[in-house]
């Protein structure tokens, strides 16, 4: 009936005989069990060795924990190698009557059918007061180790409930030395087995041994998960200090944290706060690919996942059951079998497509503000977090949020400096502004100076010039009847007197006849040149802004030509490449000085230099537009042959007060209001091109249509809009325009 009988007495004459030898032999155990300080380690030896020693069919090793009220078997040796593992967690009702004292940590001692007289025959002799007493009681086939049996012990129970994992005889020692949870050596056998007191004394001094072996052995892992949580939290901080950037934080402190507990996936979610800056760079959509390493990023969301898991964040809830919780309460949340937590269920889409086991979520909060939540995910199998598992993460949780926090802080700080400099920038642009603008009062100033001065010259000049001008016809007619009686007489009295005829050879009667008229009509066209050049000048100096009016630019340009015509000697020679322009709205007065000021530049460039054949080129063209209602914009290119400009003041020829010349004669303004009034007043470009020794090309673009609406008289527009504006091109031809077109085309200058 009991195949192990024999085995069992030899084993307890073993023990019972030679005190000695099984002192060596309990040494020799504890020898091979303190061998190692790892707990897994000095586990399995344990029960290798007493299932080798007492010859067992199955010797575990379980604990009882008791936040969840399971029990997880952490090694087994069995002697049939074909017997399927009994590794895992398992209810604690499911040890059926024997629940309550593993609960209670008691032994528990089961020898399947035995009868009591057969069970207490050979335990009597020599045995302690309570082993007797305990096993003197009848009707008792399981026992429990203590004073008595606990109140809640039922006295009759079927073979069934008092077998442990479909095993007939057991014997459960305790083995105390874990915080939370008990221990238990379970020695197991498919066949009705007697325990012998020997046994339970012997392998009592084994569990003895074994508590202080596993006393050590957490010893030693708790050291070593400190200092695993040392340096990931090292790790976190000197990240921290060497880079400010949340992806980069967040990113390395969870891929560490996966790999110091070993689980399948590690989530950091930052919770949106409408008080606090962006802390980080989130883009707008999911981002599919990997951004460093491992790591997966979604707005909000930063993932590492263990393969061959994938990433979850897509299929990630913001709103979830435990997010909404851990955001209400502030409080961690352990789930080791996320089926049995009641916010979640066994059919949350999200955790299947996860394929999520076990969680464990951290709330990362400093100073009373939640700033994200730290998640925890086993996938490949049930995990109960242990309490270094727990505070392990909840130091990388604090951690965390003072790096979130000091990036918090720091991401102020760029905002608030970039907000200086925005500032300061647009401080530095009203300065140049007041400084342009002044430096346009000023011009302004001296042109209405100098155009009150050369409008009094004008006004002065004008006056005798217009008596001469006037009083010419009248001249000529006085001139003509005065002739006409000349040759009456002359006619009528061909036979002069001697003294007339001496009188006419002196004055030469006949070349003086001749020559009169044509200087009368060289007066006439010098007095006509002077009053034309007078009115042009009138026009230049207006005191009056300008308005906006349509123009014909080529006749602007001639304008300004004739003005400088006086300035220009024998040796410039202009070239003009004139295109059918159409009239453009602009503001007439700064765009002919803006001509005036290029092409005074160019005149002054070409007398500086030493090149024989000196050529200003001015040519215009029209660039249409395919938009419709848009007239397109009009190009101006004004080109000499000169020096050059120095290519290290090019880009500065545009500035302020910035002058090549002399002092005293220039003041660094033309060129400045000229790109005020192209660039900023017409909505145009102007660009310069030059080479040293190649010359200098001044390029204008600016709207057939001004972006401002113009109001101006609609009859004047009609006529203007009616002129003819084409101008006959010619390389080398010099038109004269007549004093009406020169009134047309520069209007109220």
């Amino acid at each position: 009936m009991f195949p192990t009988v024999n085995q069992a007495f030899q084993l307890l004459q073993t023990l019972s005989q030679s005190p000695g030898r099984q002192a060596a032999l309990l040494r020799k155990i504890v020898d091979r069990i303190r061998n190692s300080l790892e707990l897994q380690v000095v586990l399995q030896t344990a029960v290798d060795e007493v299932a080798a020693l007492l010859k067992l069919d199955s010797c575990i090793f379980l604990w009882y924990l008791k936040d969840t009220q399971q029990i997880r078997v952490v090694c087994e040796r069995t002697h049939d190698s074909h017997s399927y593992s009994l590794l895992g967690y398992y209810p604690l009702e499911s040890f059926g009557s024997v629940a309550s004292a593993v609960a209670t940590g008691q032994l528990m001692m089961e020898n399947g059918r035995a009868s009591p007289q057969e069970r207490l025959l050979p335990w009597l002799i020599g045995k302690p007061l309570w082993l007797k007493q305990l096993l003197r009681q009848p009707g008792q086939n399981r026992q429990s180790r203590g004073n008595q049996l606990p109140d809640n012990f039922p006295e009759n129970f079927s073979q069934a409930d008092r077998q442990v994992l479909g095993y007939q005889a057991n014997l459960l020692i305790p083995v105390t030395g874990k915080e939370d949870g008990i221990g238990f050596m379970a020695c197991l056998s498919k066949q009705p087995r007697r325990w012998s007191a020997s046994e339970i004394e012997f392998l009592e001094s084994i569990a003895e041994s074994l508590e202080v072996a596993i006393r050590q052995a957490q010893l030693y892992e708790q050291t070593q998960k400190q200092a695993i949580r040392e340096r990931l939290l090292n790790h976190i901080i000197n990240q921290t200090r060497q880079s400010f950037d949340i992806e980069t934080i967040l990113t390395e402190a969870i891929a560490q944290l996966l790999e110091a507990l070993q689980i399948d996936r590690c989530l950091v979610h930052l919770v949106e706060n409408p008080h606090h800056l962006d802390m980080g760079k989130y883009p707008p959509e999911c981002l599919a690919t990997s951004q460093k390493g491992d790591a997966f990023q979604r707005k909000h969301l930063y993932e590492v996942a263990r393969p061959p898991f994938s990433p979850s964040i897509d299929d990630f809830d913001l709103t979830g059951p435990i997010t909404q919780w851990v955001i209400q309460h502030r409080q961690q949340v352990m789930i080791p079998d996320i089926t049995q937590d009641e916010r979640i269920g066994a059919n949350n889409i999200e955790y299947r497509k996860a394929q999520i086991k076990s969680s464990l979520v951290i709330p990362v909060q400093a100073n009373g503000t939640l700033q994200a939540l730290l998640y925890l995910n086993q996938c490949s199998h049930i995990r109960d977090w242990s309490k270094n598992d727990q505070e392990l993460a909840q130091s990388v949780a604090d951690q965390l949020a003072i790096s979130l926090q000091q990036a918090y802080l720091y991401a102020c700080t760029q905002q608030q400096a970039r907000e200086s400099a925005l500032q300061a920038q647009k401080m530095s642009e009203m300065l140049e502004e007041l400084r342009l603008a002044q430096t346009q009062l000023i011009q302004s100033e001296k042109m209405s100076s100098l155009g009150r001065m050369v409008a009094g010259v004008a006004h002065e000049i004008n006056n005798p010039v217009n008596f001469i001008y006037g009083n010419i016809p009248y001249v000529e007619n006085y001139v003509r009847d005065l002739i006409r009686l000349v040759q009456a007489y002359q006619s009528n009295y061909p036979q002069p007197t001697a003294d007339i005829q001496n009188l006419a050879e002196e004055t030469d009667m006949d070349f003086l006849l001749r020559d009169l008229p044509k200087i009368l009509k060289s007066m006439e066209c010098g007095a006509e040149r002077i009053h034309e050049i007078v009115q042009v000048l009138q026009k230049f100096a207006g005191s009056q802004v300008a308005p906006l009016k349509v123009i014909d630019l080529n006749a602007a340009l001639e304008s300004t030509l004739l003005i400088l015509h006086s300035q220009m000697n024998s040796e410039i020679e202009v070239e003009r490449s004139y295109d059918h322009l159409p009239p453009v709205e602009c503001y007439p007065k700064p765009i002919n000085q803006a001509f005036l000021c290029i092409l005074t530049n160019a005149m002054e460039a070409l007398k500086r230099s030493p090149n024989s054949h000196k050529v200003i080129t001015v040519q215009t063209k029209w660039l249409p537009s395919i938009e419709i209602g848009d007239m397109g914009r009009v190009q101006i290119a004004i080109r000499d042959n000169g020096l050059g400009i120095q290519p290290e003041i090019q880009p500065r020829i545009f500035e302020p007060f910035f002058t090549t010349k002399e002092v005293g004669q220039g003041r660094g303004l033309g060129l400045t209001v000229t790109y005020q009034t192209i660039v900023n007043q017409h909505h145009g470009r102007l660009d310069v091109r030059s080479e040293l020794n190649q010359g200098t090309e001044f390029l204008l673009e600016i709207p057939v249509r001004h972006p401002k609406p113009m109001k101006s008289d609609p009859v004047r527009d009609q006529g203007l809009g009616k002129m003819d504006w084409r101008i006959d091109r010619g390389k080398n031809s010099s038109p004269q325009p007549s004093f009406s077109s020169l009134q047309t085309s520069i209007p109220n200058l």
